[in-house]
């Protein structure tokens, strides 16, 4: 389908943190590429900055010839080719168009959930498409936070008050993982967008893995749904692929998985962006320790592992240790999508002993180290000030750059606990920042 891109889209457009970045992007490369997961808004948020349209997966490509993909991109830039993927040959065409038009920018907008397996016939297009990453609702565009403490402040070694009436119920809190930050399930009522996550990733498996996996024994549904019940029931860990390998045959009727089959399940999952491991950091740019550790497993949106597995808000309120990796998750995609926005990356840090959740650097080496916790009582707050403490210990020692914050962010608040959560504060050097407070 060719159209042109109306303003009734715009009116009921709910504004995303890549808005300002993809508009900046256009300005100097000839193309942008929207990548994440099916359903994440990415068609929505590429119309905001486009002046025309192509449905690549509702056009006729009878003729797949390259001059037959140039009339097709003729419309006026930013054209958005959506669902580029669909016709894997529309990849290098925009990339000779781009060239056709002499590399001038804001030309192209490709948005795609999934990616191809690596082919000699596809370029890379490096020069002339940036890629950019959507990814499901934060909790800050959903609502859920009203982004009273800014990531981007505490880069800046900025102070963290934000008196305000800041309480989330564990239910709630339940609730809001097991809906997800797809943008359907947040407009539903409860009940259907429980329905409506479990639809989503029974789809993925039987559909979108089956035709990302590039090796035809591996495209299996059942054994995809296996490997991503495995990867919910390892979410925030460190798992090996051997780990994972053991772990499918856990309450299954069929034999683990050989560990070298499933690399190829996980890269389909990777490649429809349901997979988004955490990669391990190092106080030196150059660190060896980072390269050898092994990542944390996580998944794009909590919801996918509450839908895998059929845990409902109520269970999982019942199942701490399985809601504190849920809320983990969830952190992790907020924090991903703020970081984007500062232009910064999310890592972990890990040594022997002691491990930090996250830390977030952005491009001149300032960086924040976080810890995750579902519950605020003194117990987890004494166990995230020790880590916290210990790595800027640790960066101090070695003559490195010092933490501009540490912060430790919590889920709800504990009965019969006067630690109190219902307000951002600065405590003994560390920032306390309820989730329903964290913003960009």
């Amino acid at each position: 389908m060719i159209k042109d891109v109306n303003s009734s889209n715009a009116r009921n457009y709910r504004p995303r943190l890549l808005d300002q970045k993809l508009k900046d992007t256009l300005k100097y490369a000839p193309a942008v590429v929207i990548e994440g997961p099916r359903g994440c808004g990415k068609t929505t948020t590429g119309i905001q900055a486009a002046s025309s349209f192509l449905a690549v997966d509702e056009v006729e490509l009878a003729d797949p010839s390259s001059g037959a993909m140039r009339g097709l991109l003729g419309q006026e830039p930013p054209l958005l080719v959506d669902e580029w993927q669909v016709a894997p040959g529309m990849w290098n065409a925009v990339r000779r168009e781009c060239d056709r038009r002499g590399g001038k920018p804001g030309q192209f907008i490709l948005t795609g959930s999934s990616t191809l397996p690596d082919s000699s016939i596809r370029h890379s297009g490096a020069g002339r498409l940036a890629p950019l990453r959507l990814r499901t609702f934060s909790s800050y565009e959903s609502g859920i936070s009203n982004g009273s403490v800014s990531l981007g402040s505490m880069l800046r070694g900025e102070s963290v008050d934000a008196a305000a009436d800041l309480v989330l119920t564990r239910i709630a809190l339940a609730e809001s993982i097991c809906r997800g930050g797809w943008p359907v399930s947040t407009q539903m009522p409860l009940e259907q967008a429980l329905h409506y996550v479990e639809a989503y990733v029974n789809a993925m498996c039987s559909i979108d893995i089956r035709r990302s996996a590039d090796v035809a024994p591996y495209q299996s549904t059942d054994t995809a749904r296996i490997v991503l019940r495995s990867i919910a029931r390892n979410i925030g860990t460190n798992a090996s692929i051997s780990a994972l390998a053991r772990d499918t045959s856990a309450g299954e009727s069929v034999s683990p998985l050989d560990r070298k089959t499933l690399p190829a399940f996980l890269d389909a999952f990777e490649r429809v962006f349901l997979r988004e491991d955490c990669w391990p950091w190092g106080f030196r740019p150059a660190s060896k320790q980072a390269m050898r550790s092994t990542p944390k497993r996580f998944v794009s949106d909590p919801s996918i592992a509450t839908g895998i597995l059929r845990v409902g808000p109520q269970r999982l309120v019942e199942e701490p240790e399985f809601m504190g990796g849920t809320f983990e998750t969830l952190v992790m995609r907020d924090l991903r999508a703020y970081a984007d926005a500062n232009d910064a990356e999310v890592r972990f840090y890990a040594e022997s002993g002691f491990e930090v959740d996250a830390v977030i650097e952005d491009r001149n080496g300032a960086w924040i180290a976080v810890e995750i916790k579902l519950t605020c009582n003194h117990v987890a707050l004494n166990k995230a000030k020790r880590a916290l403490k210990l790595l800027a210990k640790r960066t101090r020692e070695a003559g490195k750059r010092p933490p501009s914050k540490l912060v430790a962010v919590f889920g709800v608040g504990a009965k019969d606990d006067h630690v109190g959560l219902r307000i951002a504060r600065e405590e003994d050097d560390i920032a306390i920042v309820p989730l329903a407070a964290l913003g960009p």
